[in-house]
């Protein structure tokens, strides 16, 4: 799947016939919209969820007609120890992990001074924690195997611009953004690229409730430029584009996914 490169062209295939990808909350949203896109593709796949087996299971039967390998387990992303069995486990299934896309998170609202200790620490260990160790694990890894590998964090438009009453949230996607640039330059040595994708409001499970209101949804998609709200599967598609050979000059990239909802450089 490596790009053709000449002069004039790059000539890269959207194959992802012997890659190993380990999608972080593929059980539903985002997350399940990348597992298919990447199965669909050829890609071998493995995904966790928190707290829905059904779920899990309903991804990985549909997954399963692309005659791609997968493979899901339990796994909560705050345990260092859940974590580091997951990984090791999706390793040894298909021998090396070449892409992750670190998707698994919450979204929980409160008044700065409303929110609990307990609340806040919550929110970073998903967000934030979990995201560190499964990089930790899988650079790990790749650094070791000596195979060029892609790492895509998924943060947030409240990242970029913040969001009142979601404060901790907009804090761990922030922070996500300062980590992909971080990593895009101290791991392109080792031929990994480090990049995110930020969306804004997403027709998904997370934001249901809030979206089942339609005065409250009609106000939302008046702030829409595109005056739509963007399907899982078109978050999907660019999260796969930079995990692509088409892709093969882009790191540190903050891409906007967003119906032009937030407009930044």
């Amino acid at each position: 799947m490596r790009p053709v490169v000449s002069n004039n062209n790059i000539l890269p295939s959207f194959d992802f016939h012997g890659k190993t990808v380990l999608v972080t909350g593929g059980s539903r949203g985002i997350g399940a919209a990348t597992v298919e896109l990447f199965a669909r593709l050829g890609a071998s796949v493995a995904f966790n969820y928190q707290s829905n087996p059904q779920a899990a299971a309903k991804v990985l039967r549909k997954i399963r007609k692309y005659s791609a390998a997968s493979f899901t387990q339990r796994c909560d992303v705050a345990d260092y120890a859940q974590v580091e069995n997951f990984v090791n486990i999706t390793g040894e299934k298909f021998k090396h992990i070449d892409i992750l896309v670190n998707n698994a998170g919450i979204w929980e609202g409160g008044a700065i001074d409303r929110l609990s200790r307990r609340d806040w620490l919550h929110t970073m260990q998903i967000n934030l924690d979990g995201v560190f160790y499964f990089t930790k694990l899988v650079v790990a890894r790749l650094k070791k195997s000596r195979r060029p590998g892609d790492i895509i964090f998924i943060a947030s438009t409240a990242g970029q611009r913040g969001e009142a009453y979601h404060s901790h949230y907009a804090a761990t996607k922030g922070a996500l953004i300062s980590l992909t640039k971080s990593l895009a330059v101290e791991l392109a040595p080792f031929k990994i690229k480090v990049n995110c994708v930020a969306p804004g409001w997403v027709d998904t499970d997370m934001s249901a409730d809030i979206l089942r209101l339609r005065h409250e949804k009609k106000k939302i998609v008046a702030t829409i430029p595109q005056r739509r709200i963007p399907l899982a599967a078109e978050i999907a598609a660019p999260i796969v584009f930079l995990a692509s050979p088409w892709a093969s000059a882009i790191t540190g990239e903050i891409l906007n996914v967003n119906a032009g909802s937030v407009l930044c450089g």
